[in-house]
């Protein structure tokens, strides 16, 4: 046998075999928590459409077409929990008191009523827009409208 044969790895090898298993791991970890983000951010925006669907029905059952159109007065309102009892708003402000699977959605809640253009006049037709803040900055928006 020869004296020059040696057995085991080297310290490249070392180094390159715990670099590599270092990346995998990471790289494991990261889709993981990307995965675990997701699914978190499409229950939050499922959860969001039903209540943002509720109040759409809530203002629509409680409202008619003349209240609203008297109230608006021609101009588009954003109504949030912090200044809807300040705007007398035709609807209780209740329809912002909402907590669905222990998260408070009062701050994440914005009704946006559009202004009266030519049509909606004619129509008598009020749009509006329910925004629900869901999951960091992701939003959802739902249309509705209230007719005579």
């Amino acid at each position: 046998m020869s004296g020059n044969l040696r057995r085991g790895f080297t310290l490249v090898e070392a180094i390159a075999s715990v670099f590599i298993i270092t990346l995998v791991i990471t790289t494991a970890f990261s889709i993981v928590v990307n995965i675990r983000n997701q699914t978190i951010a499409t229950n939050q925006k499922i959860i969001a459409i039903d209540l943002a669907g509720a109040i759409r029905d809530e203002i629509q059952n409680v409202t008619d077409y003349n209240t609203l159109a008297l109230w608006l007065n021609g101009e588009s309102k954003t109504i949030d929990s912090s200044n809807c009892a300040s705007m007398e708003t035709p609807f209780a402000c209740t329809v912002f008191n909402r907590t669905v699977g222990g998260r408070v959605y009062d701050d994440a809640i914005t009704i946006i009523f559009d202004a009266a253009d030519a049509q909606s006049q004619t129509y008598k037709v009020v749009g509006f827009s329910i925004v629900i803040v869901y999951y960091q900055e992701r939003a959802i928006e739902i249309r509705g409208i209230v007719y005579e």
